[in-house]
């Protein structure tokens, strides 16, 4: 039923090989069970290995500690010739963004945080549930948020005074 659930909860490329349990934190491995890579520049796929390297990221905790992941990633070579890019790490921008330190889920929560509170008051409540995060780390995740709107269904927009007394209306509208 453990490894059930660990398989439902990543990437179907991810491959669990241990879970490390501690008193302050909870580990899992994985690796990558990818065998073939596409080039991102030139979109050649590639199936060549170079080395390989480990992704640290946080997660969203689990039993009230903290949830750490460790990622072994493959490099590839491109085999295109005319290609500037010569050797490209594997992705997983769709679980992690490039060089992030933490999981997207667990970004998407700390934003919902920092949107709802203050970031110092977010940091603290983090904090209490073993989410170590500053208060500036959450004003940037909140400066990156874009609200998911549908612009075709937009039929009016409502300007408050302000906005005529400060002249900040545009001749667009």
């Amino acid at each position: 039923m453990k490894y059930k659930l660990v398989k439902d909860m990543f990437p179907e490329y991810l491959e669990e090989t241990n879970i490390v349990a501690e008193n302050d934190k909870v580990t899992v491995y994985f690796s990558s069970k990818r065998k073939e890579c596409h080039c991102p520049s030139c979109n050649t796929p590639s199936t060549k290995k170079s080395t390989y390297f480990t992704r640290r990221l946080q997660d969203l905790n689990i039993i009230e500690k903290p949830l750490f992941l460790e990622i072994r990633l493959a490099k590839y070579r491109c085999r295109n010739p005319e290609c500037r890019t010569k050797i490209f790490s594997e992705s997983i921008e769709d679980f992690a963004g490039p060089k992030a330190r933490r999981t997207n889920r667990l970004n998407k929560m700390l934003t919902n945080f920092a949107l709802t509170e203050s970031a110092e008051a977010a940091s603290r409540r983090c904090s209490s549930i073993n989410i170590n995060v500053s208060g500036d780390t959450l004003l940037r995740l909140s400066k990156k948020w874009e609200p998911d709107i549908d612009k075709s269904s937009i039929r009016a927009i409502g300007i408050d005074d302000f906005a005529f007394k400060k002249n900040i209306i545009t001749e667009q509208l």
